[in-house]
């Protein structure tokens, strides 16, 4: 009987940790050289990453303040912040995502104060400068017709002498642009209930339709105006020393502003840039004054 032939077992192999140590030296390796490769930026090619990924995501990318260093322009030469991150990756909460849509608020809030100098100047021909109190809001610009009993008196919805002469001012302004135009009846909380007024809501839309009638017989087409009654609901906060109840018996007329709803949520902030001078925007490669 032939004996059986005896295999020895193959050896341990011990050295098994020596790949998984040159796979991660290699790995060591190509970070390094992907650091060194960029710690110093290239502005041209910068410039091309920038306009490819601005494409891509369809927003503006841009550098934030890069850290100018002896060794150059990088970000393994003391920046930390080199580039940012956010406008890279088209962040939409990044002030460089936004850029676009802030240019066309800050246009917008140009346009309606043009008008807004158009009316300064209406009321000052007719000598009444300071008339009404002017401000541009998210639905675009506030005329407000604010002024004690100088426009209506306490439960009631006539319009005063005062109030005729700025309605005749406006109307030839109201009547060339191009927007519509809100007209916002208010009342003061005093509570009513007479046969001509059963409820604040009656008096402010009847102060509203006064007015409106009053700008469409200044020559402001009717399909422009729409009359809206907030009663006493909505309340203006007076400062100190002001009439508080005579600023809620008021009518605003606003011009209501055309733009998407994102930009007319930039419009008081741009109209704030606005006050302290011209103001330059950038998009991509495009520059613009706005003023």
């Amino acid at each position: 009987m032939a004996k059986k032939k005896h295999v020895c077992p193959e050896p341990e192999n011990t050295e098994r940790w020596a790949v998984s140590y040159l796979d991660m030296i290699t790995v060591l390796m190509c970070l390094f050289l992907v650091l060194y490769a960029i710690s110093q930026v290239d502005q041209g090619k910068l410039a091309k990453l920038r306009q490819s990924l601005a494409a891509g995501f369809n927003s503006t990318i841009q550098v934030v303040n890069p850290i100018q260093t002896t060794g150059g322009l990088g970000i393994l030469t003391g920046s930390t912040s080199a580039v940012s991150i956010g406008s890279l990756l088209g962040n939409q909460t990044d002030q460089a995502a936004t850029q676009p849509e802030r240019l066309e608020a800050m246009k917008e809030a140009s346009h309606l104060n043009e008008i807004k100098k158009k009316v300064e100047k209406q009321l000052q021909t007719v000598g009444q400068q300071g008339a009404l109190q002017m401000r541009i809001t998210e639905n675009g610009l506030v005329l407000g017709m604010v002024a004690n009993d100088t426009y209506f008196q306490t439960g009631d919805a006539s319009v005063q002498p005062a109030a005729q002469a700025v309605i005749s001012a406006l109307a030839p302004v109201i009547q060339g642009v191009q927007e519509d135009v809100a007209i916002e009846g208010y009342a003061d909380p005093q509570p009513i209930a007479t046969a001509k007024f059963p409820s604040n809501y009656h008096l402010a839309s009847a102060r509203a339709i006064e007015v409106l009638i009053h700008l469409k017989n200044g020559g402001v087409p009717g399909e422009k105006l729409r009359t809206i009654s907030y009663g006493s609901d909505h309340q203006t906060t007076a400062e100190e020393g002001q009439d508080a109840w005579g600023l809620n018996r008021r009518v605003d007329i606003v011009i209501m502003s055309k733009a998407k709803d994102s930009v007319r949520a930039m419009l008081p902030d741009a109209a704030k840039q606005l006050e302290n001078g011209p103001v330059e925007t950038t998009t991509g490669s495009e520059v613009a004054t706005v003023q």
